[in-house]
């Protein structure tokens, strides 16, 4: 089958029929990456609404399915980008992120100790209870910060990968990734060392 027969045959597909064919597989996707199942399956109708109405842009030198999770991919780093320009000024003012006593001392010392981790870092990566932890600890923490954090550490993305998907500077990723670091060591000293 030749690009152009994909790309006609595409065109004059029902759009019902897209949503029995690559919808379980988007929302997986956007699952995947969202925390909220009802932000996810938003995300999927408004991809399948922007093919729909860019359907004639499909130049079909890709797969249908292929341009469908673009369409997604940007559809996230949107709705992400917006989720950090509305909490990112607000973090230090909200009371649920204070600290109630500093972390750092005025030399940049921690004030005290993180705790020590019995386990070797070895065993816990193959330990599910420690990851179902850590899943729980990502899904508390502000969106914005979960995502950067998941994109560097667990898909080894770059900083100028994530900068250019999220349309951030370097300093605002290093910035997001030391507010996740910092409250994801303090959700798993509750939830996991203690």
């Amino acid at each position: 089958m030749t690009s152009r027969q994909t790309k006609e045959q595409i065109q004059s597909e029902d759009p019902a029929e897209w949503v029995d064919l690559y919808g379980d597989m988007l929302l997986s996707y956007a699952l995947s990456r969202m925390r909220d199942r009802d932000i996810a399956e938003d995300l999927v109708q408004e991809t399948f609404l922007v093919a729909w109405k860019s359907k004639g842009n499909f130049a079909g030198r890709s797969r249908f399915s292929t341009w469908l999770v673009s369409i997604l991919r940007r559809k996230i780093a949107d709705h992400f980008r917006r989720e950090g320009s509305r909490t990112s000024y607000s973090f230090d003012e909200s009371d649920e992120w204070e600290e109630s006593e500093p972390l750092f001392n005025k030399q940049g010392k921690w004030t005290r100790s993180p705790k020590s981790w019995s386990a070797s870092p070895e065993k816990l990566v193959e330990n599910r209870e420690f990851w179902t932890v850590v899943t729980r600890c990502l899904g508390d923490m502000p969106t914005h910060l979960a995502y950067v954090l998941r994109l560097r550490e667990l898909k080894s993305a770059k900083t100028k990968d994530i900068c250019n998907l999220l349309e951030i500077t370097s300093s605002n990723v290093s910035v997001r990734l030391h507010r996740a670091r910092l409250l994801l060591r303090q959700c798993l000293e509750e939830k996991w060392f203690e």
